[in-house]
């Protein structure tokens, strides 16, 4: 599905930046080569990062 208009990004493709590390928006624009215009996207790429993020994530054990 189609996450960001403006730059023909899809969910595939903020999904896969996140799983190349990207943290915050700008670092998912910043590694698919493409630049915010709009912004009407980036609550969904905020959402599909705390989703991958909060899935892929193991428990911290503290000692």
């Amino acid at each position: 599905m189609y996450i960001c208009l403006c730059n023909a990004l899809t969910d595939r493709d903020v999904k896969s930046a996140v799983s190349l590390g990207a943290q915050r928006i700008a670092n998912v624009y910043e590694m698919l080569g493409a630049a915010p215009q709009c912004a009407k996207c980036s609550t969904h790429i905020r959402d599909i990062i705390r989703e991958t993020t909060d899935a892929g994530m193991a428990p911290m054990v503290r000692r």
